[in-house]
């Protein structure tokens, strides 16, 4: 009698086994893919944001650049205005940029950033693109001063802060005028690689606009 027994529940056992392998197989793997198109998607709204600006990109492009459904596209941003937004706040993933020591230093390490990258040429387009764009549209201007250059200049404050604080910083100078004054140069490099000007630049770009802004605001 106890023989059946432990059979039927060796069957019971079997059965339960297998009814969990079926529902693993079949339970939906969307965590990992998920991440994968969440990716593939950033990836797309950003380039297409730099290749055709936010009026001519549409959600048709980047969901097909991205090579994904509208409809994946749609259930992460319902419009293209949140794409836009989601794109500022992808580039302005900026840290308050770590005490290189002096604010020599620190101009030439954002001097050196800015313009010793690969991606300089895709940086200017990004920032004229967007200098086009936001002028005629109030709520893609909100969008960009809140996660775009918000974010840039409390970066440029912090170093200014901390070359005020070391003492390297000149008598009266305002915070907001040494920031200009480090962010200005290199908005003009931006725009004479942009429209492809012939420039005549020294070997050490950067140690040179880092002099040239430390004579302004140094102390």
């Amino acid at each position: 009698m106890k023989a059946p027994g432990r059979k039927r529940g060796s069957e019971s056992k079997t059965a339960e086994e297998t009814g969990k392998k079926a529902r693993d197989a079949n339970r939906p793997r969307g965590r990992p893919s998920s991440k994968r198109v969440d990716q593939a998607l950033a990836e797309a709204a950003v380039d297409e944001f730099v290749l055709r600006g936010y009026h001519g990109m549409s959600m048709e492009s980047i969901a097909a650049r991205a090579g994904v459904s509208k409809i994946s596209l749609y259930r992460r941003w319902s419009s293209k205005l949140a794409v836009t937004t989601e794109v500022f706040r992808i580039l302005s993933a900026t840290r308050i940029l770590e005490d290189q020591g002096s604010l020599e230093a620190d101009i030439h390490f954002l001097v050196k950033q800015s313009t010793g990258s690969g991606r300089a040429k895709s940086a200017a387009k990004l920032v004229m693109r967007t200098m086009g764009e936001i002028s005629g549209s109030p709520a893609l201007l909100a969008s960009y001063r809140e996660h775009l250059l918000a974010p840039r200049m409390e970066q440029l404050r912090a170093v200014v802060e901390r070359a005020r604080a070391r003492g390297e910083l000149r008598s009266g100078v305002p915070v907001e005028i040494a920031c200009a004054l480090i962010a200005g140069p290199l908005f003009l490099y931006y725009l004479a690689l942009l429209a492809e000007v012939e420039m005549d630049l020294p070997g050490d770009l950067a140690a040179h606009v880092t002099r040239l802004i430390l004579r302004g605001i140094g102390a």
